[in-house]
């Protein structure tokens, strides 16, 4: 054959497997969107399945990343309601998910909604770094459960904080980056059965081995990791994705009626001095507009454990969970389930529950009613 013909003939194979391979890539894209929750995000299903064990919905929902699954501990918050007040045991749910932020908590909530589980109340995870538009928690969302159309809504989100590369992988490099989940799917549909190791693991693996450090003193423990949040908070700005995503779960929780509070999550002090005075006023004036805006409340719980029940920077000993457990339900839980009406299940909203001094930066409640007193409650 002519050397000329040759040389056109493969550049035209050329193209065409590359194309074959793009188009491919594409919609490897669009099947990975229809995957069952239980292969792209298997903590889903296990939530709507805890949800569902002692009845029709829980009565207090707890959404969170890691953080609130290390911090709230739901039997001792059932305990200490029980005992303070006259309406009975609620059943307490904690929804964290490892790597989680405002969005994640808007899928799950939505997500138990389509299941039918509808919570009387709901305490929701705040932090700056949930609510800045450069989200470090970008990845496991593009892996988890962002879909196509998500992809392209999150594109200026995604060139902010520095996403592209991910983006590309999980879009145009589908058949590599989810050739587990694909394998899974594959294995289930023919009724045989794989094992998932999933990247979310690999982050719980992380956390023990911190928490399991046992050569770092208590003080070098607290202040290793707070680096990290200094480069998470760069070029700190309220909005984008992680903004919307907060925002549009509260006000399907108003429409709903469901009670909502906006918790501080607790720190260490190391931790707590990477949010300077300028990223932290714009923190606590965002939450003011969503106590104005939606009617919710604001508790900010940052600076509410003492350092030593943190066996790391961002995580408690099994003891200071246990401490602000109890603390959060006397001081914020207790108060409102007592003003809860036994006919229909919901919550009066002129209760404050602000206490009289301190209120800047600390609480805000909704309007009316009085306040009450919270002593601190003594370390056990």
């Amino acid at each position: 054959m002519h050397p000329r013909r040759d040389k056109k003939i493969a550049r035209r194979t050329l193209v065409l497997s590359a194309l074959i391979i793009f188009l491919g890539e594409i919609l490897a894209g669009f099947l990975i969107d229809r995957a069952p929750l239980e292969i792209r995000f298997p903590d889903v299903p296990r939530i709507i399945g805890l949800a569902r064990q002692r009845g029709p919905s829980p009565d207090i929902v707890f959404f969170g990343g890691s953080r609130f699954g290390n911090l709230v501990n739901t039997k001792a918050v059932e305990q200490e309601l029980a005992k303070a007040t006259s309406n009975g045991s609620p059943f307490v749910l904690n929804a964290a998910v490892p790597a989680g932020d405002s969005v994640t908590f808007d899928f799950v909530a939505a997500k138990l909604l389509e299941a039918g589980v509808r919570p009387s109340m709901a305490v929701i995870e705040v932090s700056p770094e949930t609510v800045s538009r450069r989200n470090f928690l970008l990845p496991y969302h593009l892996a988890r459960q962002f879909t196509w159309a998500d992809a392209v809504k999150s594109l200026p989100d995604v060139f902010y904080s520095g996403r592209v590369p991910r983006l590309l992988s999980t879009r145009l490099v589908t058949v590599y980056f989810f050739r587990r989940e694909f394998r899974q799917w594959a294995f289930e549909a023919s009724g045989l059965q794989f094992l998932l190791c999933c990247p979310v693991d690999k982050i719980k693996r992380r956390q023990t081995q911190a928490a399991a450090d046992a050569d770092t003193t208590s003080a070098k423990r607290l202040v290793k990791g707070t680096k990290a949040t200094r480069s998470r908070l760069r070029k700190f700005q309220i909005g984008g994705i992680s903004a919307r995503a907060l925002e549009r779960l509260l006000e399907r929780y108003k429409a709903l009626g469901i009670t909502t509070i906006l918790l501080g999550v607790s720190i260490s002090s190391p931790a707590r001095t990477e949010y300077v005075s300028k990223i932290d006023a714009a923190f606590l004036a965002y939450m003011q507009k969503l106590r104005d805006i939606y009617g919710v409340y604001f508790v900010d719980y940052r600076d509410r454990v003492p350092d030593e029940f943190f066996q790391t920077a961002y995580y408690t000993t099994p003891q200071g969970a246990l401490y602000a457990s109890r603390l959060l339900a006397r001081e914020v839980l207790a108060p409102l389930w007592r003003n809860r009406s036994a006919a229909n299940g919901s919550f009066s909203s002129k209760i404050d529950i602000t206490p009289p001094t301190d209120v800047e930066g600390y609480l805000y409640s909704q309007k009316g009613g009085g306040s009450v007193e919270f002593k601190k409650p003594e370390i056990r």
